[in-house]
C-alpha cells in the first residue's frame, strides 16, 4: 500500500501502473497505427532523426545505438556547433521519452516507430538566434527529419529561418500542434502540425477542434487517461526501476508528433528518391479519415496510418501540399558573422593604434630625458 501511493504521488495522481516486465504489450498506440505491418517493409534504416532537446537525454538499454552524439551551441565568438560533454550539467528525460517513441529497438523492450533509424540531438536552450543555428546545423548535418520540439516558439518571429532553411533543403519538419500554433501563419506552412488523440480515436477530455492541425495520433492527456490507456515509455528515473513509465513529458501532441517523426523515418526508408513534399502527401492522403469527410478542424487529414503510408502507390506532387513558407535568408547569417569579423578588426585596429601611439610617447620621453 505505501508503495502505490508513492507512486501515485510520484505521477501526479495518476492511478499507479505496476512495474513493466513487457513494454511492448503496453504500446496499444503502435498497434493503432498499423506499426508492425509497416516495419514488415520498413524499419527506418538509413534514415537520421534531428530532435531539438533542452539538455542531455539520458540513456536507456532500449535505445541501443539509435541515438548520435548530442552537440550543442558552443556560445563562443563564432557561435559553432560542438559534441556536448558526457558531464553535461542538464539531463533531458523528455528528450529520451521522445526517441524511445521514435527509434527504441524493441528487443525486448519498448520498440520505436523506426527502429532503425538513427536520432541526432541538439542541446538548443537558448534564444531564437541559437534556434536558426540549430535547424540550419541539423539540415547540414544531414538529417532527413526534425523533430521540432522544445523552443522557445513565442519568440521565433518573421525572421526565424530554421523550418524554411529545412524545407528548401527538403527535409522535413514535424510539429506538436500546441507548438506549431504560437508560430506565425506563414512560419509554420509546410510543417506537419500532430495533435493528438485517445486510444479510441477521440479528442482528449477538454481538447477543442483546431484548424491549424495537420493530422492526428495517438497522444492521450498524460493527466486524465486512465490506466491501460496512458503511454507507457522510456523513463529512466522511474520509481520501480523498470526503465519505464507512463508520460508526462513528452504531452500527448508531442508523443503524437513523436510517432508522426517515425512514420515519416518509414517512409524516407522505404522511398529514398521521394521528395519531401511527397512524402507529406503520402502521409496526408493515406491517414484513416475521421469525423466530417475529407479534411477538417477536428482531425485535419486523419489519424496517421504507418503501413498506408509506406505501401500505398500515389502519384507525384510538385509541391508541398502544406504550402510553402517562402525561401530562406542564405546570406543573413554572412552577414552576421561579417559584422562580427570587422568588429573585431576594429577592436585589433584601435589597440594596435594605441600601442603605437604609447611606444611613440615613451620614445619621445626617453629621448628628452637624454637631452
Amino acid at each position: 500500500m505505501v508503495a502505490a501511493i508513492a507512486l501515485v504521488v510520484a505521477t501526479v495522481a495518476l492511478p499507479a501502473t505496476p512495474a513493466l516486465a513487457s513494454p511492448r504489450s503496453d504500446q496499444w498506440y503502435l498497434d493503432r497505427i498499423h506499426v508492425a505491418d509497416a516495419q514488415r517493409v520498413s524499419r527506418g534504416d538509413g534514415v537520421t532523426i534531428g530532435l531539438l532537446t533542452n539538455g542531455l537525454p539520458a540513456g536507456h538499454p532500449d535505445l541501443g545505438d539509435s541515438v548520435l552524439p548530442a552537440m550543442r551551441v558552443d556560445g563562443g565568438l563564432w557561435d559553432d556547433v560542438e559534441q556536448a560533454p558526457a558531464d553535461y550539467p542538464l539531463a533531458d528525460d523528455t528528450a529520451t521519452a521522445q526517441i524511445g517513441l521514435m527509434t527504441a529497438r524493441g528487443e525486448p523492450g519498448q520498440l520505436g516507430a523506426a527502429p532503425g533509424a538513427k536520432v541526432r540531438p541538439i542541446i538548443c536552450p537558448g534564444p531564437a538566434g541559437d534556434t536558426d543555428r540549430c535547424m540550419r546545423w541539423l539540415v547540414d548535418s544531414g538529417v532527413d527529419v526534425i523533430n521540432f520540439s522544445q523552443a522557445q516558439f513565442d519568440r521565433l518571429g518573421r525572421d526565424f529561418d530554421g523550418i524554411r532553411y529545412a524545407l528548401a533543403n527538403d527535409v522535413i519538419v514535424v510539429m506538436a500542434l500546441h507548438d506549431g500554433a504560437r508560430l506565425p501563419p506563414q512560419q509554420r506552412a509546410g510543417v506537419l502540425l500532430v495533435g493528438g488523440v485517445d486510444r479510441d480515436g477521440e479528442l482528449p477530455a477538454g481538447v477543442q477542434p483546431d484548424s491549424r492541425v495537420t493530422l492526428r495520433a495517438p497522444g492521450p492527456d498524460p493527466v486524465t487517461a486512465g490506466q491501460g490507456d496512458q503511454i507507457i515509455g522510456l523513463d529512466p528515473g522511474a520509481k520501480d526501476g523498470s526503465g519505464y513509465g507512463p508520460l508526462l513529458s513528452p504531452d500527448g501532441d508531442q508523443v503524437a508528433a513523436a510517432l508522426v517523426t517515425g512514420v515519416v523515418a518509414l517512409q524516407r526508408s522505404r522511398y529514398p528518391d521521394l521528395t519531401a513534399p511527397n512524402v507529406i502527401n503520402r502521409i496526408l492522403l493515406t491517414a484513416t479519415d475521421r469525423g466530417a469527410p475529407g479534411r477538417d478542424d477536428t482531425y485535419g487529414y486523419g489519424i496517421v496510418d504507418a503501413n498506408a503510408a509506406v505501401t500505398a502507390a500515389l502519384p507525384d506532387v510538385p509541391a508541398n501540399p502544406l504550402g510553402d513558407p517562402g525561401p530562406p535568408s542564405s546570406s543573413r547569417f554572412d552577414a552576421e558573422r561579417a559584422a562580427v569579423i570587422v568588429a573585431v578588426a576594429v577592436l585589433i585596429i584601435v589597440a594596435a593604434a594605441g600601442a603605437f601611439f604609447f611606444l611613440a610617447r615613451r620614445r619621445r620621453g626617453a629621448v628628452s630625458r637624454a637631452a
